[in-house]
């Protein structure tokens, strides 16, 4: 049965860890490193503003991110307030209405990305704790703004590496994007962490062959997280010291 507490599915051994062992973090920012909702929906209504369309519920937006700005932009504008559907069902997007809007909500979002972004509580203590392992960050969100986000939350040189979704040639739920965040390490796929809040995350460490950690405190909601069925859940970030061992 699929265990939704700290628990592995599968016993590894004996003790407080159960055998354990990670040899690599990869983190997802959205979600999981930071809440950055209420920012990315402020500027995707702006978006829709631009074109003439009534803004939409924060929910509604929040459950079009996760897959890159473009198909953000897609499902936002392509949302019919009257169905409440987008795609083939919703408004048509062509790709000059497309493309004016990735320009509208670059320079809308680049200059908001900050307002309200926060880090998740217990971020700075987990990842202080594993500071002696290989951190990264992989995102679907553009390079230009993970990094500028990361800078901005003075995080940015935790990590060994930060890849946006513009930064590779295959994003989550495809696990080349995992190893492009690896490249140069040494590492075995078993021995790597994916933490993240969607099923792009979990799906992406399932093909790579790395343990899977399902965030429900971020912007998916936890049914969809658990759904997905990764290797471990946690409902606060500080859970995720509770699985591993660090190093000294």
């Amino acid at each position: 049965m699929f265990c939704t507490s700290l628990e592995w599915i599968t016993p590894m051994g004996k003790g407080k860890y159960k055998g354990r062992r990670a040899s690599a973090f990869i983190f997802d920012l959205d979600g999981t490193l930071v809440d950055s909702g209420l920012d990315i929906v402020l500027s995707a209504n702006f978006t829709r503003l631009h074109f003439q369309l009534p803004e939409l519920p924060v929910p509604t937006v929040q459950s079009y991110v996760g897959d890159g700005v473009g198909k953000l932009l897609s499902r936002t504008l392509g949302h019919n307030i009257h169905t409440g559907l987008t795609g083939p069902q919703g408004l048509p997007v062509d790709e000059d209405r497309h493309q004016e809007a990735m320009k509208v909500f670059a320079d809308h979002y680049g200059r908001h990305l900050l307002d309200n972004t926060r880090l998740y509580p217990g971020v700075l203590d987990v990842l202080a704790r594993f500071r002696n392992f290989p951190l990264h960050v992989a995102t679907n969100k553009p390079q230009a703004f993970t990094e500028a986000i990361l800078a901005g939350l003075h995080l940015d040189s935790a990590f060994r590496t930060i890849i946006g979704g513009d930064a590779t040639p295959a994003r989550k739920p495809d696990p080349a994007h995992l190893v492009t965040c690896l490249q140069g390490l040494s590492v075995e796929p078993k021995e790597v962490v994916m933490v993240g809040d969607s099923p792009n995350d979990i799906n992406a460490a399932k093909a790579f062959g790395a343990v899977s950690v399902g965030c429900t405190f971020g912007l998916v909601p936890a049914g969809t997280v658990i759904a997905a069925r990764p290797d471990f859940v946690i409902d606060r970030m500080e859970q995720l010291a509770d699985l591993f061992p660090s190093r000294s």
